[in-house]
């Protein structure tokens, strides 16, 4: 049986409920087998679809995406409200229907893990009742991976099934980089940094002067574009399209004015499956079978001596084939809708609207307001819209994973709901109440899109609603030597999950040409821990390297642990003395990293009587230090006897 049989046998069985099994609910999952490794899934609300995808991979694959499907629309379902039923045409039985239980639909929602509250599961598992983490906060002094153990939180964010091993075997590290890179390239992925200088503007939407309009207008921040790319993934897809690259082109397209509040151009061209274009005015090209002929009818009848005209009235015509895409732009930064192209070129002498050229088109993705339209960023690739009224899309500058997964309601692994991960580092040193805002609210897990206290709020400079959806997560990286958690914003603190990290002693090795630099390490951090605090204790990314070696460890010391001890202690050389395990007396002293002279005035000036007669200390880095200066930081106290503790 082909797809589109068993696609009319599956709209026959919802117009008449045949899928219904035993006692009726509310929501129904329905399932449809094409072949052993492509489903077919359809969520419905009291018999209404409310969504459907297609699906690469077997049934359970499928399941998982309908459940997936229902949690995102109605989190607040209960296990009782909710039938699974997969169709397959060739049951023994003769019935194509088969109802799955309610332990099953139980043991499938623990497998995705994808319960924000108990009610979702009508009390049956305390082991559930987690709510799930969407903020996120890596904390602790620096040096310790909190950067680097990003790509890790988000990668497991991004593909829960990822290989943990992937994530873990530092031999794989440039494995898992590509992949995070590829999350990246299709905007699941953004990255900021927050300082003393970021604002709203940076972070949600501002004012900003526009080089191609000339003029201000309001642009969405990096937080805003974000949200609105992961709300449009799911929210407003109407058909799915499973394109094949290689034969289908992509057009942009413009449908009246974005800047008409009215807009029934676009309006009518939605409710009635068409695009138009207002070019060539009031006439027929119907007759025209190539660009020559379109130039010499426009020029004598249309009224209009531009010569783009002519290429417009073109590409409309010919140069768009039945199964291409067509990609609608609000602007240049941002698309409101994506079709499939239906039917050839039509003249309509008497339309509705201004416009007499039309096509039939398929929509698949509709926005449904200014929150929802998609930005550019899931279209193109570090390229804006051009404000030409038609073109074709360059296929080297199309985001293909990104488009593939508004169109076709599949994400790189083939099943569920993508996630979207916005990177803050820095996150302690922005003014947050400045940079989130209203938003601050609006980012608890509970307050999201779709959930049970789900807030939305007017945003003040363009006026829209705006909503966070719950598919988009923040991870953040917070250097305790800066700030302290104390010290943080107190609804920061409250809205997110803090996971810290310190030193890990364990990635260091213990014998290099006779020094531990495990113990080394750990005995800098507990003399600081000390005579300081263990917010500036040292992270272990400054000893890492491919290539160990003395004189790599030297340099390290030299370099960046002396500088970094000055800034904790002030310049305090006492301290750092103290930390370093002592000093010596002259350069000749290798034994040691910093040199104590004592200096008098009689050693620099030649009349000394109004100066008084004390002597100074003054402190150096000594330039060739040995093995036995770093050794004698661990040798000379009880840290000698961790050694094994730490290997």
């Amino acid at each position: 049986m082909t797809i589109d049989e068993i696609n009319q046998r599956i709209k026959n069985s919802v117009a008449n409920q045949v899928y219904v099994k035993g006692k009726e609910t509310r929501y129904y999952i329905l399932t449809f087998k094409y072949s052993e490794n492509h489903y077919g899934v359809k969520l419905l609300d009291h018999h209404k679809e409310v969504e459907s995808a297609d699906i690469n991979g077997r049934l359970d694959a499928a399941k998982q995406a309908g459940m997936r499907m229902l949690q995102r629309h109605f989190s607040s379902a209960r296990i009782s409200d909710i039938t699974m039923v997969h169709y397959k045409d060739d049951r023994p039985s003769g019935m194509p229907w088969q109802k799955d239980s309610d332990e099953v639909l139980f043991e499938l929602l623990k497998k995705i893990k994808s319960t924000d509250n108990n009610e979702w599961l009508g009390g049956k598992s305390d082991d559930m009742n987690k709510t799930v983490a969407k903020n996120r906060i890596l904390y602790g002094p620096p040096g310790t991976g909190k950067t680097y153990n990003v790509i890790t939180q988000a990668l497991k964010i991004l593909n829960p099934d990822v290989d943990s091993d992937l994530i873990t075997d530092p031999a794989r590290r440039d494995e898992a980089v590509q992949m995070y890179n590829r999350y990246i390239e299709s905007n699941q992925v953004v990255f900021c940094t927050f300082h003393q200088s970021y604002s709203y503007e940076d972070f949600v939407e501002g004012i900003r002067f526009v080089k191609e309009s000339e003029g201000y207008e309001v642009r969405d921040g990096v937080f805003k574009r974000i949200c609105n790319a992961a709300r449009a993934v799911v929210t407003n897809r109407r058909h799915t399209y499973d394109f094949d690259l290689s034969t289908t082109n992509f057009h942009k397209i413009s449908l009246g004015n974005t800047k008409d509040a009215n807009d029934d151009i676009y309006d009518y061209c939605i409710q009635n499956n068409q695009i138009a274009m207002g070019w060539g005015n009031h006439v027929d090209y119907s007759l025209c079978s190539n660009k020559d002929e379109i130039r010499e009818k426009y020029f004598d009848f249309a009224n209009d001596e531009r010569k783009f005209g002519v290429d417009a009235v073109d590409r409309f015509k010919h140069g768009i084939d039945i199964g291409d895409i067509v990609i609608v732009s609000n602007g240049n930064i941002k698309a409101r809708a994506i079709g499939k192209v239906t039917g050839e070129y039509e003249y309509d002498e008497e339309g509705v609207i201004d416009y007499h050229h039309f096509r039939s088109v398929e929509w698949l993705w509709v926005s449904k307001d200014d929150a929802d339209i998609v930005p550019v960023e899931r279209i193109l690739i570090d390229k804006i819209f051009s404000q030409q009224a038609i073109y074709m899309l360059a296929k080297e500058n199309l985001n293909i994973e990104s488009l593939r997964e508004l169109i076709t309601g599949r994400n790189e692994q083939g099943t569920g709901e993508s996630q979207f991960v916005i990177v803050i580092d820095e996150i302690n040193r922005g003014n947050i109440s400045k940079i989130f805002g209203e938003l601050i609210t609006l980012i608890e897990p509970d307050k999201r899109l779709g959930q049970k206290n789900e807030i939305s709020v007017t945003l003040p400079y363009s006026g829209s609603k705006f909503t966070v959806p719950s598919n988009v997560h923040i991870l953040g990286t917070m250097n305790t030597a800066d700030r302290s958690i104390a010290l943080l914003d107190t609804a920061l603190r409250r809205r997110f999950e803090f996971i810290e990290m310190m030193p890990a002693y364990n990635v260091l090795p213990s014998d290099v040409e006779g020094l531990d630099v495990r113990l080394l390490l750990q005995t800098l951090n507990d003399r600081i821990e000390y005579l300081f605090d263990r917010d500036h204790v040292i992270g272990h990314a400054y000893f890492i390297t491919e290539e160990p070696t003395l004189d790599f460890y030297i340099s390290v010391m030299k370099q960046r642990i002396i500088p970094l001890l000055q800034e904790y202690f002030y310049d305090n050389w006492e301290s750092i003395e103290l930390v370093l395990g002592g000093a010596g007396k002259n350069e000749k002293d290798t034994e040691f990293l910093i040199i104590k002279k004592t200096v008098s005035a009689k050693q620099l000036f030649v009349h000394t009587s109004k100066l008084p007669e004390y002597e100074k200390t003054r402190y150096v880095i000594q330039t060739n230090p040995t093995l036995k200066a770093l050794t004698r930081i661990y040798k000379q106290n009880g840290n000698a006897d961790k050694q094994e503790a730490v290997e």
